[in-house]
């Protein structure tokens, strides 16, 4: 496996502070957070795009993913949906998606993340109609990804119309295993609904093409903090993503923090370090 780590951290800093920060603590990838100010589709013309790539080649940084499921540029945490009652905010998430698995093509980033949908549904429809969209909106999208050799990854998460392993599987029997429709695996949201992300793992490991990694507090409160300052057992589940020969990224993703974004970074290089997973080079001067 290889690790990464999201510029969710930096989110209120510019990409370039991020990608260095990354770098220095000694990680192979980022995760680039498509909404701004670090890579909103919208805003990066073919000559930003250019000078990304050539930013993150300086660094030797390649992209494990870009993650759509939170964009602000153009609604907030829950909106644009693909469940919503309005058509066109459903219409504007799937043309931002749309641009999204353009620039993963366009800088060769393997696989763009979405949500699916905000619950409890809104009141106007059932479950089953909510499913049906979100079916109807990856129908959109999936061939132009497929297309393009990008890779379309939903992300179950809590409080949302995809949270278990069950729904997940469910999800995919439906959509008859399009090839390029994945899972990107949070281990934390699983452990937040209740579930052993090891479990949750050996159920969805023939599907995901990319693993987010945080920890939990013990409440199973959906907070993604510091690796090793909750309880998630993570040496548990990275020995069973070793175990498995997992060769994809494994992206530290954690929400922001009051101290500064660079000592987070290191942080948590350094607990993959001391539990045995971890063999970046750190500058000794972060």
């Amino acid at each position: 496996m290889k690790f990464a780590y999201s510029t969710t951290v930096f989110r209120a800093r510019p990409l370039s502070e991020a990608i260095e920060g990354i770098a220095r603590a000694g990680f192979s990838a980022v995760e680039l957070i498509a909404d701004r100010p670090h890579a909103f589709p919208r805003d990066l013309t073919a000559g930003k795009v250019t000078d990304l790539n050539q930013c993150l080649e300086q660094r030797k940084l390649r992209v494990s993913n870009l993650n759509s499921c939170v964009v602000t540029s153009i609604g907030d945490y829950q909106n644009p949906s693909w469940i919503s009652v309005d058509w066109r905010e459903r219409e504007e998430r799937i043309n931002y998606t749309l641009e999204c698995l353009r620039m993963a093509a366009a800088m060769g980033i393997p696989g763009v993340s979405t949500e699916t949908g905000t619950e409890p549904v809104h009141e106007a429809m059932n479950r089953e109609d909510a499913v049906g969209l979100f079916i109807g909106g990856m129908h959109r999208v999936l061939p132009l990804a497929q297309k393009l050799g990008v890779k379309m990854l939903i992300q179950p998460e809590p409080d949302s119309l995809i949270q278990t392993t069950e729904q997940a599987l469910d999800f995919l029997k439906k959509m008859e295993s399009q090839s390029s429709l994945r899972i990107n695996f949070d281990a934390g949201h699983f452990y937040c609904v209740g579930e052993d992300p090891c479990e949750a793992w050996e159920e969805l490991k023939s599907y995901v093409a990319h693993v987010h990694l945080d920890d939990i507090p013990s409440n199973r409160t959906h907070r993604h903090i510091q690796l090793g300052e909750g309880a998630m057992d993570i040496p548990a589940f990275l020995s069973c993503l070793r175990r498995d020969n997992y060769e994809g990224y494994v992206t530290i993703k954690l929400d922001s923090y009051e101290q500064r974004a660079e000592d987070v970074v290191l942080a948590s290089a350094r607990y993959l370090s001391e539990k045995g997973f971890f063999e970046g080079k750190m500058d000794k001067e972060v």
